[in-house]
């Protein structure tokens, strides 16, 4: 039985341990959280510490809130590969920058100890507390962010250049914005707010012992409810199995080209471009088959068969790749007679995809 280290955490305690050290791997997605997202954080945040507005009815000994849960593996590094958790890790982050640069020029007793207990959260520190303004506690190597540089800066330096223009800077400019308004508003409530995040709110870091179970567990939370596309449950098998290949750095390139590539073609209804492109090679799949029945397993019920068998096929990303050139081609009409292209214009309008399988 796979081994689990669970253990509900404040932000605080989960990010001062001298063993946090959090990665954001080369698989993962890109940042994603927007200002409505971040709005809707703060209001929370904002509502459990101070409920009803007022400052006294807060418990500080009992009252927690619970942001969600946070699941790693050490790798071979040492580091805490984050498999789920990297979206909301990523904007506390931001957050906890924002305060520690708010507090920067403030004087106070509290606000000078807050601030020192942000510096733990942010950057790693020596054996006696001091931060390494050199060493942050997240790093991040997502292929596909040409951003990261960016978020990485912001933790660095707490500012956002003028040529500044991703989600991380609109993230972070939107946290300074609100602290600003908070300070102008109620000024003696800034340290209590950041405080009481620090303390109060709760993340549930589950540390598995491998990339595998770690990946099992981030498939069986997310078919619980939580927000994933099922393209980035088989994107984490193809990159497994890459690795053990020793060809992380090729599927990553490859993959990375199949979603730019299906982002500019596909525009679904539901879901995302890339799951999309699995729903046809779903088709294409059952079509070779001589599966005719109109009955269809859902897309990552239909994957997941066999413990993912056609994801472990050599095959499958050259023939994804294939279908995708082929998808563009009728997206450009390009290299088809008029006849052909005239019916697939009107094919693309269909009702569903069923004509596929045809």
């Amino acid at each position: 039985m796979s081994k689990l280290n669970i253990d509900q955490k404040t932000i605080k305690l989960l990010l001062t341990d001298k063993h946090s050290d959090f990665l954001i791997p080369d698989y993962q997605r890109p940042y994603a959280w927007g200002e409505d997202e971040c709005a809707t954080l703060w209001d929370d945040l904002f509502t459990f510490a101070f409920p009803n507005d007022d400052c006294d009815a807060f418990k500080s000994t009992s009252d927690e809130y619970f942001l969600g849960p946070i699941v790693t593996f050490k790798n071979d590094a040492g580091q805490l590969e984050i498999i789920d958790g990297q979206q909301r890790l990523t904007t506390i982050m931001l957050l906890l920058r924002a305060f520690y640069d708010k507090f920067a020029n403030m004087k106070d007793k509290q606000s000078i100890k807050v601030r020192d207990s942000i510096a733990g959260c942010v950057w790693k520190t020596d054996e006696f507390d001091d931060p390494d303004m050199d060493a942050l506690k997240i790093d991040s190597e997502v292929a596909s962010d040409s951003d990261k540089d960016e978020f990485l800066d912001i933790l660095r330096h707490g500012a956002v250049g003028p040529m500044a223009h991703s989600a991380y800077s609109r993230n972070y400019a939107f946290f300074s914005k609100r602290m600003a308004e908070m300070t102008s508003e109620w000024p003696s409530y800034i340290a209590l707010f950041a405080a009481r995040i620090l303390n109060n709110v709760i993340l549930l870091p589950i540390e598995a012992e491998s990339q595998d179970t770690a990946l099992r567990i981030f498939s069986t939370l997310n078919d619980r409810g939580l927000p994933l596309a099922d393209a980035d449950i088989f994107k984490s098998q193809f990159y497994k199995r890459f690795s053990i290949e020793g060809r992380k750095d090729e599927f990553v390139t490859r993959w990375k080209a199949l979603e730019e590539t299906a982002n500019l073609i596909f525009k679904p209804t539901s879901g995302t471009p890339l799951d999309e492109l699995f729903t046809r090679y779903m088709y294409y799949r059952r079509a070779k088959k001589g599966i005719r029945d109109t009955t269809t397993k859902s897309l990552r019920d239909f994957y997941s068969d066999s413990s993912y068998e056609i994801l472990r096929e050599d095959a499958t990303l050259d023939d994804l790749e294939s279908l995708l050139v082929f998808w563009k081609r009728v997206d450009a009409q390009e290299g088809f007679s008029e006849r052909v292209a005239r019916r697939l214009f009107v094919l693309n309008y269909a009702p569903n995809g069923m004509w596929l399988i045809c």
